[in-house]
């Protein structure tokens, strides 16, 4: 208690001292007031100061954050650090092991990455995905500045006369102002666009041209110092890789070292981006891309995309690359008049961003060429007559010559002056078209510098131009030689500096067009025989690396080395089509048949690899190979069912998707009292005869000695089996109804009826004109709810080339480039045909032939248990000129001026009918789907090949089947497209009931298939591989995977990796790697679709993948890009965004 007094006092005293202080302290009177007054003013100065001093720190500030940002870009941040310690030794030991050289890991296909600028994100972040269900609210916004559809509904498309700068306007600046600029820099890119087959076949171009330009390559960069070149087309690069001696090889790799040389995108073609399927686009860069990797090494490694050719752009590519960790780009072939609008507000360089947002996916920084074209007279400023004449190749010597008439002088001192103020006037007028101070030059064009002429003197003549702009102060600019990423670097670092942020744009850039109403719509649907081509070898390949990669776990060195070799033949003849004059169907008849028997012998191919591999899984002691129960003889035929499954065969199955399977497989028997055999034992079967179409005399007829049978299998995830083949009397026998005179066995009970008929399974029904047999109506049995579908053929003649523009230009006519008609499209008048209802138990066929002069048949197919009608449609218009045939569904459903077209199968974008535009404009590329909607139904038309599609009215789809044209369209093929033959096209149509839903679809950009959708276009592009096989014992089967995966995740493919190539004495050989990369998809399904899956059971399993736990041999799983160019942590578990498209790297 007295300690606590004590204190008290203490505290007390302390007080009035201090008060007392305080009071002897104060100030009175005038001087006070005073002090006080100059107080507050010291203070209000500092103040100021301190607020000039924040304002500077704030920008200080800035700048520092911005390239902490950066350099935390260079790094990975993904990846666990401590993990990663832990595994550093490991990993060293493996790399020094294997002799590999990986650069430090990065974040995949997710945010920031190992090389590049920091990728922007939206301002309102995407909400975490927790209910894929809730699609509308979370991946259906862009959440971008620019928005394409949007933007075309705002554009007016004209097409005024620009004068020098046709299809832009006069471009002037201030030769004063621009001094107190900050310096504009310039990047001079010499390049060579090398076309993998157009003109002439891929030999003939290596050997007549880009054998020369690669030589040159070595040989000039090696002479001259500030010489660059930059490089895409790896097809080309490994053929001459192949022949050159260590010694070149070493130059080659010291100038990717040294930065004089870059390869750019690094794809094994500059791909397509309209017909394109995600999977091949996926194949092609990863052939390049593990070939880089395997010879060239990390210097190599692509960094930059270089896409200068395509005929339209999709975000699907954008897409891959960052996967793969390339998220700069160059873009050129973009509707002229979306240029001209982008150029006006400075907008030609943007990052872009996908239809679904950006949670989890970096943008790709892009920048659009603003003029006509690639070639030099397009590319140094907009006016081309100026431009030629510093295309130094076209100097009389260099046997080119300037479309303006004036050539090119060859640089000296008494002109050095004159040509060099032409030249910066041009840079300078290009300059005024970006926000920032850096632009570039690209010096080539199509198989450039194939002569020591042209490297000679475009370096000599451009050094001296360089050397005179640069030594004028008022001119303030710096030109130089560079590389692709020596422009990024610099536009880095203008960005930096000024903190010009660039704007987002989401959508596509098609339908393109280069000039007036020319839009290139045609190319989607030319040459649509080898467009269907290219999607049977997909899938034989898809099937074979799967295959071939679980054979190859399950049983080590089993698998002969020869069949590797056969896989690698087949991914190349594949990729190499995907170039854009490949499957886009603009090539020479001859390159085209060249193309062909590429895909051919592929095919042929991947049987080998297929029929080794099963062997294995299934445990098989046979040393006969199995064959495909389906051929092609050559390229110029379709698909023939050369050979009959026989008493005492097997039928091998596979499925080679990641779910489980229930679904009928029907192949080709010898007899009528054929069935299989298995454990359990298969109870529905159905035996039918086959109905097939007689060119000759345009009927329907009864093949016979062959039979059709069909049973209901059920296959589990990648599972493979081996049916015995037997005398059976499970079999039901089909049912026949018809119109015609066809004549079939006895055994099959047939009536004749005429009038419309109705064919139904328990989960469609589908109703059918009486008089030619094509589809009226189809109603789901979910709410038997009738849908008109009245589908009928159309054609388009072919406009004239007489008339001339208003700006002055000439008209060219339609060729394979253009889809130009003549007026709106006339129905072909409805002719009486024949056709032929099948009906069993498990499938359900009707076969019409509604237009004889066409020889058309259709093939109608209903499946027991799946809600779809598959559609076969053959075609043959040789006997039409100018001819452009179409199918077109009028349904009921009520879907306005909107539609859905997919983006190379990987995506659906929305679409809007344009009336402000020609009909050509408002055809879109369809890679493997389109639907229209209303509010309770979506009508989808699924296809198994790319076409050209709209929808020219409410309610409408119309799919292009094939064109025939006697004009060159202008474009550089120099011929028209007449090589035409019969023509399958496989769809699907799906009718779905849809629930309502309460989101703002008006601010949607992009659709998605619901649970059904997707199984029904991997089922359709992927169907049950069917071979026959030696007999055994019994029947067996094979597990390959240990678990279902869920529904929403898709394999794209299970690739095993190659080992550097082998080359001697001109042969080259390839051994497979003890890895491989298993790609996979993660979709969002649209959750309003009332149908319902056949099985359900992915839809319980996780959304993770766990690849141990699928294949139990496997030794370890690690992160990687897509393409495999950088490898990540180990992990036994991998979790995708919604519409990550990622690769896993397995070993084994």
């Amino acid at each position: 208690m007295g300690k606590r007094n004590f204190y008290i006092i203490l505290s007390l005293g302390v007080f009035l001292t201090v008060s007392l202080y305080l009071y002897n302290g104060i100030e009175t009177g005038a001087e006070a007031i005073a002090k006080r007054q100059q107080y507050v003013d010291d203070l209000r100065r500092k103040i100021g100061n301190l607020e000039h001093v924040a304002e500077e720190n704030g920008r200080t500030i800035d700048r520092l954050e911005q390239q902490v940002r950066q350099a935390q870009a260079e790094k990975s941040v993904d990846f666990d650090e401590e993990k990663e310690k832990t595994e550093e030794k490991e990993k060293e030991q493996e790399q020094e092991k294997e002799k590999e050289v990986a650069p430090v890991p990065v974040r995949g296909n997710r945010g920031e990455l190992a090389h590049v600028h920091q990728v922007q994100k939206h301002h309102k972040p995407t909400p975490p995905m927790v209910d894929v269900c809730n699609i509308r609210e979370n991946v259906s916004v862009a959440h971008s500045d620019l928005q394409m559809l949007d933007l075309y509904d705002t554009w007016k498309f004209e097409n005024p006369d620009g004068g020098v700068w046709k299809q832009g306007w006069k471009i002037e600046y201030d030769a004063e102002k621009v001094k107190a600029l900050p310096r504009l820099e310039v990047v001079v890119i010499p390049h060579s666009h090398c076309d993998p087959g157009w003109i002439m076949t891929f030999d003939e171009y290596y050997n007549r041209q880009t054998r020369n330009i690669l030589d040159g390559m070595a040989k000039h960069l090696g002479e001259k110092d500030e010489m660059r070149f930059i490089y895409a087309e790896i097809s080309f690069f490994e053929t001459w890789w192949r022949d050159q001696t260590e010694e070149t090889r070493k130059k080659v790799k010291k100038y990717l070292e040294d930065g004089k040389f870059e390869i750019v995108t690094g794809g094994w073609v500059m791909t397509d981006e309209a017909n394109a399927h995600y999977h091949s686009m996926v194949t092609e860069l990863f052939e390049g891309h593990e070939w880089i990797q395997n010879h060239l090494g990390k210097n190599a490694i692509p960094k930059a995309h270089w896409s200068i050719d395509p005929f339209g752009l999709s975000p699907s590519l954008p897409h891959l690359l960052t996967s793969a960790n390339i998220t700069n780009a160059v873009l050129q072939r973009v509707h002229y008049s979306v240029k001209r609008e982008l150029a006006l507000k400075k907008n030609l360089e943007f990052y872009w961003r996908q239809l679904f947002g950006s949670t989890g996916h970096p943008d790709l920084r892009s920048h659009i060429m603003p003029f006509y074209s690639y070639d030099i007279p397009h590319t140094c400023g907009p006016e081309p007559s100026v431009c030629c004449q510093f295309d130094f190749r076209r100097m009389p010597e260099g046997g080119k010559s300037c479309d303006w008439g004036i050539p090119p002088q060859k640089i000296n001192d008494g002109n050095v002056a004159q040509r060099a103020q032409m030249i910066y006037d041009q840079y300078r007028k290009k300059s005024q078209l970006f926000k920032n101070n850096v632009i570039f030059q690209p010096l080539g064009d199509d198989f450039r510098y194939d002569i020591d002429f042209e490297w000679n003197s475009q370096y000599e003549n451009y050094k001296k131009l360089f050397e005179y702009m640069n030594s004028k102060p008022e001119w303030n600019v710096h030109a130089q030689f560079g590389t692709l990423s020596d422009y990024f670097k610099k536009l880095d670092a203008a960005i930096s500096e000024t903190g010009e942020n660039l704007p987002t744009l989401s959508g596509d850039f098609f339908t393109y067009a280069d000039r007036d109403d020319h839009y290139w719509s045609g190319y989607f649907t030319s040459r649509p025989f080898y467009k269907q081509l290219d999607r049977v070898l997909q899938h034989y390949l898809r099937s074979a690396e799967i295959a071939f990669s679980l054979a190859n776990i399950e049983e080590e060195g089993m698998v002969e080395a020869k069949i590797f070799e056969k896989l690698v033949t087949a991914r190349r003849a594949l990729s190499l089509f995907q170039h854009h004059d490949g499957v886009t169907g603009t090539a020479k008849d001859h390159v085209v048949l060249d193309y062909g028997q590429k895909m051919i012998d592929a095919l042929n191919a991947c049987e080998d690899v297929l029929s080794e591999s099963l062997v294995i899984l299934l445990g098989i002691d046979s040393t006969k190979k199995m064959e495909m129960d389906e051929k092609r003889l050559d390229s110029k035929l379709l698909s023939t069912l050369t050979s009959k499954y026989i008493h005492f065969r097997n039928v091998v199955l596979f499925n080679t998707l990641s779910r489980t399977r229930i679904e009928p497989t029907c192949i080709y028997v010898d007899s009528l009292d054929a069935g299989v055999e298995a454990d359990p034992p298969v109870t529905k079967q159905q035996i039918s005869p086959i109905i097939e179409y007689n060119e000759e005399n345009k009927k329907l007829v009864v093949k016979e000695d062959v039979f059709e049978l069909c049973f209901l299998v059920t296959l589990g995830p990648m599972e493979s089996a081996s049916l015995k083949l037997v005398k059976s009397t499970v079999p039901s026998k089909s049912e026949i109804r018809t119109n015609s005179e066809v004549k079939v066995d006895s055994s099959f009970k047939t009536s004749s009826t005429s009038g419309d008929f109705i064919v139904e399974n328990d989960k469609i029904k589908a109703e059918f004109d009486g008089e030619n047999g094509m589809i009226k109506k189809a109603t789901s049995l979910v709410d038997n709810k009738p849908i008109d579908l009245n589908s009928h053929f159309v054609h388009y003649g072919a406009r004239k080339s007489k008339r001339k523009f208003a700006n002055g230009n000439e008209d060219n006519p339609a060729g394979a480039y253009l889809f130009l008609p003549d007026g709106e499209a006339r129905e072909l008048k409805k002719q009486s045909g024949d056709w032929v209802v099948i009906e069993g138990d498990l499938v359900r066929k009707v076969l019409a032939t509604p237009i004889n002069d066409l020889k058309i048949l259709q093939t109608y197919s209903l499946y027991h248990g799946l809600p779809w009608i598959d559609l076969d449609n053959e075609v043959d218009i040789r006997s039409k000129e100018n001819f452009e045939f179409a199918l077109r569904f009028s349904s009921s459903v009520n879907s306005g001026d909107e539609f859905f077209t997919d983006l190379n199968g990987m995506q659906m974008i929305k679409r809007r009918r344009q009336a402000k535009l020609p009909t050509q404009a408002n055809f879109y590329p369809m890679s493997a789907g389109v639907y229209i909607e209303d509010d309770s139904t979506r009508m989808t038309i699924h296809s198994a090949q790319a076409l050209g599609v709209s929808s020219l009215a409410s309610g409408q789809i119309e799919i292009m089947l094939d064109r025939r044209l006697s004009s060159d369209d202008n474009r550089g093929l120099q011929q028209g497209v007449r090589d035409n033959k019969r023509t399958v096209a496989h769809f699907r149509i799906l009718i779905e009931p849809m629930s309502p839903t309460s989101s703002n679809k008006k601010e949607e950009r992009i659709g998605f298939h619901s649970h059904v959708g997707h199984l029904a276009t991997w089922s359709l592009h992927y169907p049950m591989i069917k071979m026959i096989g030696e007999s055994t014992p019994k029947s067996i089967s094979s597990k390959n995977l240990e678990q279902e995966i869920n529904c929403d995740l898709h394999v794209v493919t299970f690739r095993t990796l190659a080992s550097p190539t082998t080359y001697e004495a001109n042969a080259r050989s390839t051994a497979a790697e003890k890895k491989a990369a298993l790609v996979m998809h993660r979709v969002v399904p649209d959750c309003r679709s009332r149908l319902s899956l056949p099985d359900t059971t992915c839809l319980s399993s996780g959304i993770e993948i766990e690849p141990l736990k699928l294949i139990s041999t496997l030794k370890s799983s690690r992160k990687t890009s897509l393409t495999n160019l950088y490898e990540g942590q180990k992990t036994e578990q991998f979790s995708l965004q919604p519409n990550d498209i990622s690769s896993i790297l397995v070993s084994f």
